[in-house]
This record gives structure tokens, C-alpha cells and sequence, in this order.
């Protein structure tokens, strides 16, 4: 069964419509991710719109959220910031580097001291590739290297991985209802 939907996934991705993103489309679409062990629970959503202003080249804003516990302690944050990506070649597997920036408001729940709340900044700059399954849909992952800072708290970096989609509206014959 495995091998079934590999193959019908690589005929999807070498039949969809292989070229550019033009100038005028839209990007609707980010990532999700679980995380669950023992005593350690996580939640984190990605939401993000972008808007192609050249060829290739899309800029936008991602929303960051995200719900952790560990042990007694828990931890909400929210970030929003902006984007840019230059998507390279015209294969329906595009290869694209990308960098993100945005301000992060987080609030940490101690059993011992109570609540706190900071805020500080994420910074990402990276690759990713975006997989088309047809001419509007494609599946993508993006790595790079992560840094993050809050106030009174040492920065931290890092490497991050992670897995979403995108809807690409606007290529080619369909029409983009958000214009």
C-alpha cells in the first residue's frame, strides 16, 4: 500500500503544471504541528498569507501559536511577523530560501511563582521546497536556522524543520477571488 501511494504521489507532482509563479498570486496556507510525551504536551499552528510581487518572489506575514506543557509548567505564545521568499526554477518541485521575522509574546505559568509574560523576536532564514500536487496545491518543508530572544531571557538558536502546505491562488486559469 506504501508503495502505491508513493508512486501515485510522484505522478501527481510530474504531472502538475511546471513553471513560474507569477507576479499577482497569492499564498494562503502554513504548517501544524503535535508534539506529546509523558508529562509533555505541544501544540503549534502557522497560518501565513503572502502575495508574489515579482516572479518568484512572495512576501507576507506568518502568525506564530503555539501551546506547550511540560510537567506543571505551561506556556501560550503569540508572534506575527513578515516574510520573504524567492522561489528558484520552474519544476513542480521548487526549491525556495526564506527568511521570517516576527515579534513573539509569550506567557509562562510556574506552578511556583505564578504567571509571567514576555515578549521578545524569532528570526528564521532558510531553505524550504514547495511540491505542487497540481497547479494550485503544493505540500512543503522548510530548514533553516532559528534564533530566538525574549526579554530578560537569554536568546537561544537553533535548527528547525517543518512540514505544511500552501494554496497558491491565482496561477494561471484560476481566477483569485481575494483580487
Amino acid at each position: 500500500m506504501k508503495k502505491i501511494l508513493v508512486a501515485l504521489f510522484s505522478i501527481l507532482v510530474v504531472n502538475a503544471n511546471a513553471q513560474k509563479i507569477e507576479e499577482g498570486t497569492s499564498l494562503i496556507g502554513g504548517s501544524v504541528s503535535f508534539q506529546t510525551t509523558k508529562g509533555n504536551n505541544s501544540v503549534v499552528i502557522n497560518p501565513n498569507y503572502g502575495y508574489f510581487v515579482a516572479n518568484n518572489f512572495a512576501v507576507g506575514a506568518n502568525l506564530n501559536v503555539s501551546f506547550r506543557k511540560e510537567g506543571d509548567t505551561k506556556t501560550n505564545q503569540f508572534g506575527l511577523g513578515p516574510f520573504a521568499r524567492y522561489y528558484i526554477g520552474e519544476s513542480t518541485t521548487k526549491p525556495f530560501v526564506v527568511t521570517e521575522f516576527s515579534y513573539q509574546n509569550r506567557s509562562i505559568k510556574l506552578p511556583e511563582i505564578g504567571k509571567t509574560k514576555t515578549n521578545g523576536f524569532d528570526f528564521l532564514i532558510g531553505m524550504g521546497f514547495a511540491a505542487f500536487i497540481n497547479d494550485m496545491v503544493a505540500v512543503e518543508g522548510v530548514t533553516g536556522y532559528n534564533y530566538s530572544k525574549f526579554k530578560n531571557v537569554e536568546g537561544g538558536s537553533g535548527f528547525t524543520m517543518r512540514f505544511g502546505f500552501q494554496i497558491y491562488l491565482g496561477r494561471d486559469n484560476y481566477r483569485n477571488p481575494l483580487k
